[in-house]
C-alpha cells in the first residue's frame, strides 16, 4: 500500500505504517494524523516523541503497558493512564502514536 504527499509516494503496510521510518518528518505526522481524523496537540507531540525516543533506544515500539510506565517516568503523569492516552488516540494509543511517529507497529498489539 502506499499514499502521496508533497509529491512523493511513501509505502505503507497493510495497516498504513510506513515502510521506510527513514521517510519520517513532523509534516508528515500531521499529514497522517489529519487522515486519521486526529488534530495533533502538544499532549499528541509528546507522546508520539517519547515512544520515538522508546524505540531509538530498544529497537521497537512500546506496547500500552509500557508505554504508560515509560511517560510515568518522563515525568509526564498527566498523559500517563489508559483513560488519558485513550481521549487523545480513540483508535489505541501506542498503535496509533507508533503510526504518527512513523514507526512499525507495536508487537503485542492486535
Amino acid at each position: 500500500m502506499s499514499f502521496s504527499y508533497n509529491g512523493r509516494v511513501f509505502l505503507t503496510d497493510n495497516e498504513g505504517f510506513l515502510l521506510n521510518k527513514d521517510e519520517w518528518t513532523e509534516d508528515l505526522m500531521f499529514f497522517m494524523a489529519k487522515n486519521l481524523g486526529l488534530a495533533l496537540t502538544e499532549q499528541h507531540k509528546t507522546v508520539i516523541n517519547e515512544v520515538r525516543e522508546y524505540y531509538k533506544e530498544y529497537a521497537t515500539t512500546p506496547a500500552m503497558r509500557v508505554l504508560i510506565t515509560t511517560l510515568k517516568k518522563k515525568g509526564y503523569s498527566d498523559l500517563a493512564s489508559s483513560v488519558a492516552l485513550a481521549r487523545l488516540f480513540p483508535d489505541g494509543a501506542a498503535k496509533t502514536a507508533a503510526k504518527l511517529a512513523g514507526l512499525p507497529k507495536p508487537v503485542k498489539c492486535i
